[in-house]
């Protein structure tokens, strides 16, 4: 599955088939949500520069005006750290989006990368229920200890080892995916 794919499924998954994509793609999952986030503000960044070259009528000389000294380079750094900050927090106050064609379609994807963020940390923070099968889990996950591993260190079978993992995934799985869906408030 292709990180483009992988969002578009992420869409329009329920909770339950989003932690199954989170657990699948454990290792690379923020990777491609960076990833993505960031050929975002490539998109933007670059449809501002072609929109504001066609309403100068772009001659392709640059002509400084003024007395004070400019810094393009600087200029853009700052603009595309802004406006990834923009697309990481979901805010788009100010001049973010000024200049830009498909500024909805832009924050439409902002808002579901965020979501994909959020989801992504209450599974890493809901890992504390397992207590000492989180580490090993952990490792599991980020594939750094396959079922034969775990099988040898605990001393089972690997029939066992696969159904210790299945267990922990389960237990993990029902508790992020009752956050998600509402149904874990008034616990106390």
């Amino acid at each position: 599955m292709t990180e483009k794919n992988m969002i578009k499924i992420y869409v329009d998954a329920s909770s339950a088939k989003r932690v199954d994509i989170i657990i699948k793609h454990y290792t690379d999952f923020m990777g491609i949500v960076d990833g993505y986030t960031e050929g975002l503000r490539y998109m933007i960044e670059c449809e501002k520069e072609s929109n504001s070259h066609q309403e100068m009528g772009d001659l392709g000389i640059r002509v400084q005006t003024g007395g004070t000294t400019s810094d393009p380079t600087a200029k853009k750094a700052i603009r595309n750290v802004m406006t990834l900050e923009a697309l990481i927090n979901c805010d788009f106050s100010g001049d973010v989006m000024e200049g830009v064609n498909r500024a909805e379609e832009f924050i439409r994807d902002a808002y579901l990368l965020r979501d994909m963020r959020k989801d992504y940390d209450l599974f890493n923070r809901q890992l504390s229920i397992l207590g000492t099968e989180k580490e090993t889990f952990e490792k599991y996950l980020r594939r750094e200890k396959s079922l034969d591993d775990i099988a040898e260190e605990h001393g089972i079978t690997y029939e066992s080892a696969q159904q210790k993992i299945h267990k922990i995934r389960t237990r993990v799985k029902k508790q992020v995916v009752g956050f998600m869906d509402g149904k874990m408030g008034g616990i106390a």
